[in-house]
């Protein structure tokens, strides 16, 4: 019976069914044909002797040995520190979101835009402030090993509190802003009746509020275990004797132990997917009816003298902490490489580490590399994601599931941290295929924006479909009742109102990726090193001066992009085009 509509259904739409074949066919050779090719090579073993190949468990054997227990430790430190990182930024980003969204005071307005003044800085940038910060030879202790006159650095950060304290620093942004976001469009009716029926106010918050908070929590915690779990830059400068499981397997592939490296990250992948459907799970079993329409609560006005101080003092305070890391940076950016030894502060300061990054070929790559091929994904990634929602929400022309395959397979790279992609993309493309006309993409910049945009395309997708969600139905109808064709009414109707919703996601999608370094790192060829790894080189023969205007560089080109898309946004009103 489903065969025979799926022909009628052909019949009827080819071209909808043309979409979807070709959709389809993308999504298979950019995701599931790498990470399907690593799940196989991953289980492949060669008798040495014979030559010949089969299947086997030997190599997750190797993973999962007492014997040599170093892949288990690390799965086991990549846990504990993305469970560890989820708590504390929670503990971190709820509260400021309750504090600048409940309460009214002077500054809060501003200090709540300041607290996402961590967005401005990639993760590896971040982590570079906190390394320059609080490094043994870091500002903060030498300054405090000069205060207090003692024989070695006090308040050094190394190990598993150096890892937290930037994770947490990075990544309670996610809580901050979906927990904002989720107060603001509470309705106030449900606590006015809470109150009204004797609710205490501890009442309040865990039995009404909390609860209706709890989608936006879960989706913090997913986005801040994901990139927690992939984590690279932080754990290698501060690790200690501590493993990490993304590290393993970079150093895995360093080795040229592709089969061990191989089973790290299939497993480091199935605990991501594992936790993401776990939490969504959960999600979907507790979730809320919103039947109610009321208005969200208004912000509490502070009128006492000494409540207004005491949060005046303590925003101010929570908002120069944050922007610690960027004035450091920027500090750092004129310091001539070298030159900063023993000091407390720098002394030698010059402007030869911005001027060398646009004087010399070799120094302008980097970013020049970064640009270009962020913008060639983002721009597949654009095209992609705008023709999956349009398809997948014409889901009465499609045979059943097709609509629901089709969303899982643009959203299945967020779940898969960036090592993982990287490694399925070396195994998938390491040999010619005839859909890469005959070519390796490995060693090429093909596959850093293949990189780039598989990992980023989920990002562009959800975007596009929130906006295209908020469509009302209606409108596509009446353009073509009143004779519009179909490119017509998409051209004038659908894509002016979906448009804010599609600049978003290219814009959030182009600026992570110009900071993208966890697979680039795996990826990259001197030829086409993008921006992150030139600034990990950098650090690495500890030219802090030049780290830190690459750095700089790359927080002003997105600072740039996101002013560029607001103005761009603030220009269009929503509307039919003429």
């Amino acid at each position: 019976m489903q065969f025979k509509i799926s022909r009628t259904l052909l019949k009827r739409h080819p071209f909808t069914f043309a979409a979807v074949a070709a959709l389809l066919a993308v999504l298979a050779l950019a995701i599931y044909f790498p990470l399907s090719t690593m799940l196989l090579e991953s289980l492949r073993t060669v008798d040495p002797q014979t030559g010949s190949k089969g299947f086997s468990f030997v190599h997750f054997a190797r993973f999962f040995s007492l014997r040599s227990p170093e892949s288990l430790q690390a799965l086991s430190g990549s846990l504990k520190i993305s469970l560890l990182s989820v708590l504390l930024s929670a503990l971190v980003g709820v509260p400021l979101a309750v504090l600048f969204t409940r309460f009214r005071f002077p500054g809060q307005k501003l200090f709540g835009v300041l607290a996402t003044l961590p967005m401005l800085l990639p993760p590896l940038v971040g982590v570079i402030a906190f390394f320059i910060l609080m490094d043994e030879t870091g500002i903060v202790p030498r300054a405090l090993q000069h205060l207090l006159a003692t024989a070695s650095p006090p308040l050094v950060m190394r190990g598993v509190p150096a890892i937290l304290l930037v994770h947490t620093y990075s990544f309670y942004v996610f809580f901050y802003l979906l927990t904002r976001n989720a107060l603001a469009g509470l309705d106030h009716a449900l606590e006015e009746a809470a109150l009204g029926l004797g609710a205490s106010r501890w009442r309040l918050w865990f039995g009404v509020i909390l609860p209706q908070l709890r989608p936006a929590l879960i989706g913090a915690a997913m986005l801040v275990f994901m990139n927690s779990m992939a984590s690279f830059t932080a754990p290698y400068l501060f690790r200690d004797d501590w493993r990490f499981l993304s590290l393993e397997i970079y150093n895995a592939k360093l080795k040229g132990d592709l089969p061990l490296a191989m089973a790290q990250s299939v497993v480091l992948a199935s605990i991501s997917i594992v936790f993401v459907f776990i939490l969504r799970w959960y999600g979907n079993r507790h979730a809320l009816g919103r039947g109610s329409k009321g208005v969200a609560a208004p912000a509490r006005v502070l009128t006492g003298r000494w409540q207004k101080l005491a949060l005046t003092v303590a925003g101010s305070v929570i908002t120069l902490l944050l922007m610690l890391p960027q004035l450091t940076l920027l500090l750092m950016a004129f310091v001539k490489n070298g030159t900063w030894t023993s000091a407390i502060l720098p002394d030698t300061f010059t402007t030869e580490n911005f001027l060398e990054l646009f004087r010399s070929r070799k120094t302008a790559e980097p970013w020049m590399n970064s640009l270009w091929m962020s913008a060639t994904a983002t721009a597949l990634g654009t095209v992609m994601a705008l023709a999956a929602v349009l398809v997948a929400h014409r889901g009465k022309r499609l045979p059943p599931g097709t609509a629901g395959l089709l969303e899982i397979s643009v959203m299945l790279p967020w779940a898969v941290p960036g090592t993982v992609i990287a490694m399925a993309l070396i195994v998938a493309f390491i040999t010619p295929h005839w859909f890469t006309a005959g070519h390796t993409l490995v060693g090429t910049s093909a596959i850093m924006v293949l990189a780039y945009f598989v990992r980023h395309l989920p990002i562009q997708f959800r975007a596009t479909a929130a906006a295209h969600a908020q469509l009302d139905p209606a409108l596509d109808e009446a353009a073509k009742n009143l004779g519009a064709g179909g490119w017509t009414a998409f051209r004038r109707v659908t894509l002016p109102l979906i448009l804010p919703g599609v600049i978003t996601g290219t814009v959030t999608a182009f600026v992570i990726a110009l900071g993208e370094f966890v697979s680039s790192i795996l990826l990259f060829t001197p030829s086409n090193r993008p921006l992150s790894v030139a600034i990990f080189s950098e650090l690495r023969d500890f030219d802090l001066g030049s780290v830190a205007a690459y750095s700089i560089l790359l927080a002003v080109l997105i600072g740039a992009t996101l002013a560029l898309a607001q103005k761009f946004q603030g220009q269009q009103q929503p509307g039919l085009t003429p």
